[in-house]
């Protein structure tokens, strides 16, 4: 990990000027202070089961945030986060009427949080008939909202629309105030060997996005509900696996996180889109009359064989009435800075420290996400602080909370900026996930960049500097006019910031339990 720091920091050019570094240099003292043992020691803690998985809102955020803080202050980089001001009798100083206000290392905020009521009732009208069902037993449920949804369903396959693999499931489609059907996950999902499995694993960057993104397009398209099926499963296994959304939360937590939602508080609170995992017994009831035969589609999907259209589903309707109970929670994002001389315009460099929390005994400790990349943070403005020079702007260094949750800490800084106005926010640097190679990558050397294309100094930037160093890795530059994704450089993209993101691979232990130190 520690090559893959140094590769970053000049990469970005944040610390060395100049390609031959002079002893005693202040470039040489920056250097000097990122040790394996630091390294490992920040990381070790950080993905130990004392910070519990790091979930948004839980006690092992805070520890986690704690622990942050304390890093920043050991390295001498002040807090960039809210004003504070002393209280009790520190307020009063001899000579004048109230210390000075200084900045805190947390910037506090609220999320909105909302969960099951125990309240819903499900229903399934084959004509003849209505079947009754029971959450949590034959289907679980997360809502935004209570509400009440009837109608008919349109079976949509997989629901994929990826230009990245030349899909679209949804073309054609009239899916405004209807409730979808669709099958859970990816095809080929439980034969790697098939077809699609095996195009789908050449990107798996490519298959990450799609399968977060297939809730979000049907919000796009008006749906009011979506009804996940799994032929093979029971409703036990399903428990919590949210797939399609990639909240691969634990299923056992002490908020039953995986049936939660979590906004922002200054969001004006819609219904959204209604989530349900259907066990067999709902999965016969919606099919029954009909002929379409889901285990045969998902076997010819599996195939990469032919294209697929939306389609009614004939001789049943379904009834939904969801009951939630709304919460606020506190939350906060870790912040860090270093006044630049030209002080009123800034750099951002951050990185998210929450994770998926626990389950059943389990802990989802996230060591390389993103664990590693909070490190990556920390020892930048560690060697950034060694160096005894004062930047042309004023750096600052965010642990970023909620981006497992939908990127929340990343915007909220956004909307709220801690210092200073977004209009004067020039760069931001990301890093997520920036300790693990993929399998395929035997010597470890692939490294993604994602950046804007529009910026095109940022490309020759990092060539430039990976030719001036001599760092012998497998560049993957991606480049987009507005780079977009499921990390938080998505939130600075949206405001007009251009940005770097730096990323090692997609591994297999990406969101299990087996996400560790090593």
């Amino acid at each position: 990990m520690k090559n893959n720091i140094i590769l970053i920091l000049a990469l970005s050019g944040l610390l060395f000027s100049k390609v031959i570094i002079a002893q005693d240099s202040p470039q040489e003292k920056g250097l000097e202070v990122i040790t394996m043992d630091a390294i490992k020691a920040q990381l070790g803690f950080l993905a130990s089961d004392w910070t519990e998985g790091r979930e948004t809102g839980t006690r092992g955020i805070y520890l986690s945030g704690d622990y942050v803080a304390s890093m920043f202050k050991f390295s001498e980089v002040p807090g960039g986060g809210d004003i504070a001001r002393p209280s009790g009798r520190r307020r009063m100083t001899p000579g004048r009427m109230m210390a000075e206000p200084r900045r805190a290392y947390f910037q506090n905020f609220t999320l909105l949080e909302t969960l099951p009521g125990g309240g819903s009732e499900l229903s399934v009208n084959t004509g003849d008939q209505s079947l009754i069902f029971q959450e949590n037993i034959d289907y679980t449920l997360r809502a935004s909202s209570s509400a009440y949804i009837s109608g008919e369903m349109v079976f949509v396959g997989y629901g994929i629309v990826s230009e990245d693999f030349g899909i679209n499931e949804l073309s054609g489609a009239d899916l405004k105030g209807k409730i979808v059907v669709r099958l859970s996950g990816l095809p080929g999902m439980g034969d790697e060997i098939s077809a699609m499995a095996k195009k789908l694993m050449e990107d798996r960057m490519a298959a990450y996005r799609l399968m977060r993104g297939k809730n979000s397009k049907l919000e796009e398209m008006g749906a009011l509900a979506v009804i996940d099926v799994n032929p093979g499963a029971n409703i036990a296994s399903m428990m919590g696996e949210y797939v399609d959304d990639m909240d691969m939360s634990p299923n056992e937590s002490s908020r039953n996180s995986q049936f939660t939602r979590l906004r922002l508080d200054d969001e004006t609170l819609s219904s959204g889109l209604i989530t349900i995992n259907a066990g067999p017994k709902i999965v016969k009831a919606i099919f029954g009359k009909s002929k379409i035969d889901i285990e045969k589609y998902a076997d010819d999907a599996a195939k990469n064989l032919g294209k697929f259209k939306p389609v009614i589903i004939p001789g049943a309707k379904i009834n939904l009435s969801t009951e939630v109970i709304k919460r606020r929670i506190k939350v906060r994002n870790v912040i860090a800075m270093i006044e630049g001389k030209k002080k009123d315009e800034f750099v951002v460099i951050g990185a998210h420290m929450d994770h998926l929390g626990m389950s059943g005994g389990r802990i989802w400790n996230g060591a390389d996400d993103n664990a590693s990349g909070t490190v990556g943070v920390l020892t930048i403005a560690r060697a950034f602080a060694a160096t005894g020079v004062q930047p042309e702007r004023t750096v600052i260094f965010c642990a970023w909370t909620g981006e497992e949750k939908g990127l929340l800490g990343s915007e909220y800084f956004t909307r709220n900026p801690s210092f200073g106005s977004m209009d004067n926010c020039k760069f931001y640097i990301n890093f997520d996930m920036i300790a693990r190679d993929s399998e395929r990558d035997e010597e470890g050397l692939d490294v993604g960049v994602t950046y804007n294309s529009n910026y095109p100094e940022i490309l020759d930037m990092c060539k430039r500097n990976a030719s001036d160093y001599g760092l012998k890795m497998n560049f993957n530059y991606r480049g987009q006019e507005d780079p977009r994704g499921g990390s938080d450089y998505t939130a600075f993209t949206v405001n007009g910031v251009p940005i770097i993101a730096f990323m090692a691979a997609m591994h297999p232990d990406y969101h299990t339990p087996n996400d560790e130190v090593e």
